[in-house]
């Protein structure tokens, strides 16, 4: 409605143009003053063939508007939510292991001259504690990591203390450290080992998972006393650990979603109003992409629509047993089975399988939701494997396929202008002829008006004379909704000297119309599909009239 207010207002314009254009091209002071001119002009203003998918690249940088797999146009509202950081779930605490060497584990015979020495060997398990008391983990590669070791000898004699981590390799070298302790005894460190780009295989244990052997050697050099008494003590922290990636059995493990909201601004919004409308086939769809090496389970905890008619809010969960979407049903998630991949998955509400039409012909002004996955939920499985950035990232779309129809949509607006100096001693219009021919390919009928108000919103003029003109005829469908061909309506808007003056002074203009699709009261229904097209051709009529004394007309324009 705002865009034939508009060339209305260009046809004015242009006429008033074209008597600039008169005084600027004459010599005034050549004339005698006094002048008489009757003209009429006529062009086109506006003509255009236009195809929705073309209007919709022109105009919707939102990407709300799409072509659906059906072949037609839905419009969209989408979110985009991840799951908890992997590291947040499946992490690596600090480790810690430590040992004692008694002097009651020697066997001293003939340890009693310079050059004589002594030694021990043993292998302990270096037990890891998990992120879980259920975890197995089988191997991991740290993308970073410290260690450090701290010895203690009470031996009168020299010793030397060998550590060996013979599973925690890198370049294919296990790391080891060496102390050195002299006669007497004392404290040897070894801090801040840097574990960047070391693998550790847990496997080689007895119980298969979770565990790290660590070799000990301690050998004692004669130092020319006969007390052997004594100890060597170690303790070893590795800390600050993150991984690269980490294979095993990681038990059951809650993913928490965070809890977002889909706003259908469609249905909430205070500039118009639809009086009935239906959407056949509206979907709710997730989309999953799981970089997870587990199995996993999604289900919502909480999925609610509130409804702009009645303000209650709608279950979408409790519907039926055979939806897999609640905690009583969840749905099995594809997962990555090689490193690095990641998954794509999907599930979809539609009228068949769920509540999802009753819900969106509420008009819902919001649709939110939780969301949870599990993972293992079959138990123990040690081919589980994450890297350090794995997640379950999740795009939630509300789609609203146009497969339906629309009843009394109705809109009103309101424009300030100033057409208080369209009357002045010599305005030149007598008559302007606005004619707009539209071939309508849409199955779309619209009704309009526009008003003309002063200050206090008192109505001038109407830009119909009747209460409602047909702008648009809609196009006639077939059965399966698809439009046969186009519909025509030849609209003429007339302004007269008459009707002009009555726009003088006008300070608003009142604008707003509305629309149904073909046969809605009935309860046809109807298809937008991409390649509809509206043809448009507006053209004007102006006829002007000049008369009066030249210096008069000229001040005038100044």
């Amino acid at each position: 409605m705002k865009t034939r207010f508009v060339l209305i207002l260009a046809a004015f314009t242009l006429a008033l143009s074209f008597t600039s254009c008169v005084k600027d091209n004459f010599d005034f002071n050549k004339w005698d003053k006094e002048v008489e001119y009757d003209a009429s002009f006529a062009g086109p203003v506006v003509w255009g063939d236009v195809a929705f998918s073309d209007a919709v690249e022109m105009y919707d940088s939102t990407g709300l508007l799409i072509e659906n797999e059906d072949g037609y146009v839905s419009l969209q509202y989408l979110t985009n939510v991840s799951s908890n950081k992997v590291n947040e779930i499946i992490y690596l605490e600090d480790q810690h292991t430590e040992g004692t060497i008694n002097s009651t584990l020697f066997d001293f015979s003939g340890f009693d001259s310079t050059g004589d020495t002594v030694s021990y060997f043993y292998t302990e398990d270096m037990a890891f504690t998990m992120f879980n008391p259920d975890a197995e983990i089988d191997s991991l590669a740290l993308k970073s990591g410290l260690m450090n070791i701290v010895g203690t000898s009470s031996y009168l004699h020299a010793a030397k203390l060998y550590v060996k981590f013979p599973t925690v390799v890198k370049n294919g070298t296990p790391f080891s450290d060496v102390f050195i302790f002299t006669p007497g005894g004392g404290t040897a460190t070894s801090l801040n080992n840097d574990f960047t780009g070391y693998s550790i295989d847990m496997t080689q244990t007895a119980a298969g998972f979770n565990e790290i052997p660590v070799e000990i050697r301690l050998t004692l050099f004669w130092s020319g006393t006969s007390d052997n008494t004594g100890s060597v003590s170690f303790e070893a922290d590795m800390y600050e650990m993150q991984y690269q990636i980490m294979h095993g059995y990681f038990c059951e493990n809650t993913l928490f979603f965070e809890s977002d909201t889909i706003d259908i601004s469609l249905f909430r919004n205070d500039d118009w109003q639809i009086e009935d409308y239906l959407f056949m086939d509206p979907k709710f769809k997730i989309y999953y992409w799981n970089s997870y090496g587990v199995p996993s389970q999604f289900y919502f905890t909480h999925l609610m629509a509130n409804s702009a008619i009645d303000d209650l809010d709608y279950n979408i969960i409790d519907y039926g047993v055979g939806l897999p979407i609640g905690e009583s049903n969840q749905y099995d998630v594809n997962f990555a089975t090689v490193v690095g991949e990641e998954k794509l998955d999907s599930l979809k509400l539609d009228r068949n399988n769920s509540n999802i039409a009753d819900v969106i012909n509420k008009r819902p002004k919001w649709i939110q939701f939780r969301a949870k996955a599990t993972t293992n939920p079959d138990g123990n499985d040690h081919h589980n494997f994450v890297i350090d950035d794995s997640e379950i990232a999740v795009e939630v779309v509300m789609e609203l396929p146009m497969w339906g129809y629309i009843y009394n949509w109705n809109a009103w607006d309101t424009t300030e202008v100033d057409l208080s100096d369209l009357q002045g001693d010599y305005n030149p219009i007598e008559r302007v002829l606005v004619r707009i021919d539209i071939q309508n390919g849409f199955p779309i009928e619209a009704f309009g008006q526009v008003y003309f108000t002063d200050e206090n919103y008192v109505v001038l003029d109407s830009l119909f004379y009747t209460y409602e003109e047909r702008i648009l005829a809609a196009a006639d469908v077939d059965s399966d909704g698809r439009v046969l061909d186009y519909s025509r309506k030849i609209t003429e808007i007339e302004y007269v000297d008459e009707r002009l003056e009555k726009l003088d002074g006008c300070k608003y203009v009142i604008y707003g119309g509305q629309a149904s699709t073909t046969d809605a009261d009935e309860g046809e229904v109807v298809k937008i599909y991409s390649d509809y097209r509206i043809k448009f051709d507006i053209g004007f009529e102006v006829d002007l009239e000049l008369e009066g004394n030249l210096d008069s007309i000229q001040n005038e324009f100044d």
